[in-house]
């Protein structure tokens, strides 16, 4: 099935609360700040009317489904959302019954960063705007909406959802995934990539955001807040902050869909995605397996297969 426009979509959810399909809907509505959708837990049919959907709905829903997973939850995914609800499904934390998704394709949402730079403040300056057609009206100021988009939508290879129950708008066409950020580091000698990550990395203030806006970062206790063993402590020393990502990092590897949530949440604009993207890339050519596309398949370091690349292990 497919819905045409918004009006389609609030009156679909209504129809599903009608019938006791449902009790809860994760969507978007409009946010305090320009350019910023804020989540909406839609409880009631009547809630359905502040449904929206457009380039501002940058939050990856699939974050909240868990704290859900005993009800009947709707929700709306955009193509990468939608592979990370395949990855909470892979690792049995969700039940495909109970959920109803909605699917959209997305060509992109925006970057408010990228739309302070163009108009030369910050993100705070920026007192309204609106979308029109393809392009947004920002404080008087007509931008082409392709060029304030977040860099990771610029490339993206999952513009359509992967799982659905409905699909809202028509499919986009999709485009070869592409990791030349990744083997632009990757290019560098040993020296210049560790001189690269400890200064990307020393932007971080531990703050968490990425962890929390990650849908796979789920562990009832995390390694940052364990104290037998203490892994670390509060200091925002440099040691502390590199062994914090590098643990996320390494923990996501083979679980990672690549929606970028992390980098998007990241008040001190740390490059996440790259960090991540290798390790995407590494298990993509190690054991030909990409995140977040078949609920029955297991990530790879789930599994074993006689045929696993095994030129990694050191002998003694």
């Amino acid at each position: 099935m497919r819905l045409g426009d918004i009006n389609d979509l609030r009156h679909y959810v209504a129809q599903l609360f009608e019938r006791g399909e449902i009790d809860l809907f994760l969507g978007y509505q409009e946010g305090t700040l320009p350019f910023r959708a804020a989540p909406l837990f839609v409880e009631r049919l009547e809630e359905a009317e502040q449904l929206i959907w457009d380039a501002t709905c940058q939050n990856n829903l699939a974050v909240y489904l868990r704290e859900y997973r005993d009800r009947n939850v709707g929700v709306l995914v955009k193509g990468c959302d939608a592979r990370s609800v395949v990855g909470l499904l892979q690792e049995r934390q969700l039940s495909r019954e109970r959920l109803h998704v909605v699917g959209v394709p997305c060509s992109g949402v925006i970057d408010p960063r990228k739309v302070a730079e163009r108009l030369g403040c910050s993100v705070e300056e920026i007192r309204e705007g609106h979308l029109e057609g393809d392009g947004l009206w920002v404080d008087g100021e007509n931008l082409a909406l392709e060029g304030v988009v977040y860099e990771m939508c610029l490339d993206c290879a999952m513009r359509n959802p992967v799982i659905y129950d409905v699909l809202l708008g028509d499919p986009l066409a999709e485009t070869p995934p592409s990791f030349d950020h990744v083997l632009e580091i990757q290019s560098l000698s040993t020296d210049a990539r560790w001189a690269w990550f400890t200064h990307e990395v020393a932007k971080c203030n531990l703050c968490y955001a990425c962890r929390n806006a990650c849908p796979l970062c789920y562990c009832t206790t995390c390694f940052v807040e364990s104290s037998h063993p203490r892994w670390l402590d509060a200091s925002v020393t440099p040691e502390n902050v590199q062994f914090f990502q590098i643990m996320r990092t390494f923990h996501l590897a083979g679980r990672c869909v690549g929606c970028g949530a992390c980098t998007r949440a990241c008040p001190q604009g740390v490059d996440l995605r790259r960090l991540l993207d290798k390790l995407r890339l590494d298990v993509q050519e190690l054991f030909g397996y990409e995140a977040g596309l078949d609920p029955e398949l297991s990530p790879p370091l789930t599994t074993y297969r006689e045929d696993d690349d095994n030129s990694f292990i050191m002998d003694r």
